[in-house]
């Protein structure tokens, strides 16, 4: 039975980097794993947490831990899976290797939901559809999107209502491919994963 106040948050966690050579969410950044960091955004502005893996490396976070129901159908596999499993209509997607996501900005695009099925950032005119809200009511349609073979998430968000915030901070969305982008990251900015708490949003910009 769904809950439609209850948020869940679901961490995309795929399996292993073919770059990296094992689960990209695996990889320490700052003393902790990324999903870790990733983990500690989404529970500050959600009810509960799931992970979509297809391996068990993720079982020591005692979370509920779900296959990809299609497989191999990439990161809108992943979604369909979360949404499947997700027990509240309100759904908040990350990607594992998302590790400089804030509370603040998930509880940016809870804010402007509205009617919309998607809710999703835009950094410098680029989708980041693995960052965004997603209501349960729209599995049906996307499995039969899915069976389509109609797979880039950027695509697949155009059948649907959406919503996209432009978000000024790129460094939100620092692409990790590779282990040399997490030592480059710690060396050159010596950041922490959790930005200042004190950190707001105003309009469509991410304020330090």
């Amino acid at each position: 039975m769904e809950n439609k106040d209850l948020i869940t948050g679901i961490i995309l966690a795929g399996g292993k980097s073919s770059r990296m050579g094992f689960d990209k969410g695996l990889a320490s950044m700052n003393g902790k794993k990324m999903i870790e960091h990733v983990y500690e955004s989404l529970i500050q502005v959600v009810d509960k947490v799931i992970i979509i893996s297809n391996t068990s490396s993720y079982d020591y976070l005692n979370l509920p831990v779900y296959e990809d129901i299609f497989k191999n159908k990439g990161p809108v596999g992943g979604i369909y899976t979360g949404l499947f499993h997700s027990t509240t209509e309100k759904n908040l997607i990350v990607a594992c290797d998302m590790p400089f996501v804030t509370p603040q900005l998930l509880t940016y695009l809870l804010e402007h939901t509205g009617n919309n099925q998607i809710v999703v950032p835009s950094v410098n005119d680029t989708l980041e559809p693995l960052c965004g809200y997603y209501k349960k009511e729209i599995l049906e349609q996307l499995q039969e999107l899915i069976e389509m073979e109609v797979l880039p998430v950027h695509r697949v968000i155009e059948f649907f209502d959406h919503l996209t915030l432009t978000i000024n901070d790129s460094t939100v969305f620092t692409n990790i491919n590779k282990s040399e982008d997490i030592e480059q990251i710690e060396k050159s900015e010596r950041r922490k994963i959790e930005l200042d708490k004190n950190k707001t949003i105003d309009g469509s910009k991410i304020i330090s």
